[in-house]
């Protein structure tokens, strides 16, 4: 490999891993700069999945602390049990309501449109809401690898279709 091929493929890795810059449009600018498609792919998407692990686990040790915090005030106020049940079953209504847009499509459709909205916001995002970061990272990351394909293969069609014409 050359130099310019290294240098190239770590510009792809960081376009990845960047929030905002997904790997599915990195993939593309990387192919059609000259690079070898598969390790385009590999680089992009190995540099977005960086990010969404990163952002789903940091999510969930936030909100973990964020809750042990809201606990920990709680009982410093002194709060009566009146008061401690009306706060308990507000949140069960917020879980229930939650549970129930996971249900149809949740986490999922999330995914699926994730490298279009932003993946790193929606690890967080699902993370906030209360999903598990493992679910999230795995989810996420397997509907970005999918979309890096498409993306890559998307790009050599186009190149095919424009050469053979």
């Amino acid at each position: 490999m050359s130099t310019e091929t290294v240098w190239g493929l770590i510009g792809v890795f960081v376009g990845g891993a960047f929030p905002w810059l997904e790997a599915i449009f990195v993939i593309p600018a990387g192919i059609i700069a000259g690079l070898p498609a598969l390790p385009v792919v590999i680089a992009g998407a190995t540099g977005n999945i960086l990010t969404i692990g990163l952002a789903a686990y940091a999510g969930e040790w936030f909100r973990q602390r964020w809750v042990a915090f809201r606990r920990r005030r709680s009982a410093e106020k002194g709060e009566d049990a009146q008061e401690r049940a009306r706060k308990a079953a507000k949140a069960e209504h917020r879980q229930q309501r939650v549970v129930r847009v996971m249900d149809r499509g949740g986490l999922p459709l999330l995914s699926f449109l994730s490298p279009f909205i932003g993946t790193q916001l929606c690890a967080v995002a699902a993370v906030a809401i209360g999903t598990r970061a493992t679910p999230t990272f795995v989810w996420i990351s397997a509907m970005t690898v999918l979309w890096c394909i498409v993306a890559a293969w998307a790009t050599l069609a186009g190149f095919a279709f424009f050469t053979d014409a």
